[in-house]
């Protein structure tokens, strides 16, 4: 074994003397130069998500109101008058509901619709192109066109219902606050059920061939070859659409208040509609910070389950 001694006396090859400082320099440079070019990225980051954050924290503990006079602390009275509002309770609920309706039914209909564009059929590409069309329109032109097509007075919907023999008389769909919620969820679901697809099929593409011929030549039938082999397998795929779509359907807004307007009444109003009334119409900044926050703890306490379920889900592909 060397000694320390002999260890300090060995000589260093003249290519070698200064390498590990230079080394060191260059990481350092390296490191600065990748801190500068995340530099802006990172500003632009805080100045839209952080700055933003204080700035509602700070007007929900105080009165602001664009037309009042005057601004002053009022401690925790706008988080009082938002927890005791029924209206807001009421509209929490409404929110809740819309989402787990239309999110369901999004995940089924994508499945099914996966599964027809899973067979590798010379129209398959077409057809999938088709059905990615509603992602590409934007909210407030897919809300103006059904609002359009569900018209009691000219829509296509009644007119053509009423020709089939289906109904005796149109429908309102905007003045029964059941049909409202048809519309508005029909909406929704017309528009993302494509996204949930498209995730699924990405699955069911990825999903091993050697199982299911194994299955089959145990004379297994189509629906338990899915069940126990193509459904565990998918289940990852599940929860990741699940999480995406749940995400964006709470802060669905645009459709809702071109649709609907939250009406009849106030049948149809989810959270985001009330943000806008109390902020941008009764110009209660104060109220609206304080109603956005509470807002914002529900969402990460539901967003926290879900992507708990998104957890244990993915595990399943590595054990």
């Amino acid at each position: 074994m060397t000694s320390a001694t002999e260890f300090k006396g060995m000589a260093v090859a003249p290519g070698q003397q200064g390498t590990f400082p230079r080394r060191q320099g260059v990481q350092a440079r390296a490191r600065r130069l990748g801190w500068g070019l995340l530099a802006p990225a990172l500003i632009l980051l805080l100045v839209m998500t952080v700055l933003p954050t204080i700035y509602l924290v700070y007007f929900a503990f105080r009165h602001e109101n664009l037309l009042g006079s005057g601004s002053h602390f009022v401690g925790f009275l706008n988080f009082q008058r938002v927890l005791t509002d029924p209206t807001v309770w009421w509209d929490l609920l409404s929110t809740l509901q819309f989402v787990v309706i239309s999110v369901s039914l999004e995940l089924g209909l994508g499945l099914l619709l996966a599964l027809m564009l899973n067979k590798r059929l010379p129209e398959t590409n077409l057809v999938t192109a088709l059905f990615i069309l509603p992602l590409g329109v934007a909210p407030v032109v897919s809300a103006l066109v059904f609002r359009v097509l569900l018209d009691p007075a000219y829509g296509w919907v009644d007119f053509y219902l009423q020709s089939w023999g289906i109904i005796d008389q149109p429908i309102d769909f905007f003045g029964d606050p059941v049909w409202a919620w048809v519309a508005v969820i029909a909406l929704d679901v017309w528009q993302w059920t494509p996204f949930c697809a498209l995730i699924l099929l990405a699955g069911l593409q990825g999903v091993p061939a050697e199982p299911k011929e194994a299955a089959m030549l145990d004379g297994a039938s189509n629906l338990r070859l899915f069940w126990h082999i193509v459904l565990p397998l998918l289940r990852p795929f599940l929860a990741i659409a699940l999480v995406l779509r749940a995400i964006e359907a709470f802060k669905t807004f645009a459709s809702i208040f071109v649709l609907t307007g939250g009406g009849p009444g106030n049948s149809t109003e989810v959270i985001n509609l009330d943000l806008y009334r109390v902020a941008l119409q009764d110009f209660d900044i104060g109220a609206a910070s304080a109603l956005g926050i509470c807002f914002l703890l529900v969402l990460a306490v539901v967003m926290q389950q879900l992507l708990n379920v998104l957890g244990r889900n993915t595990d399943i592909l590595e054990d």
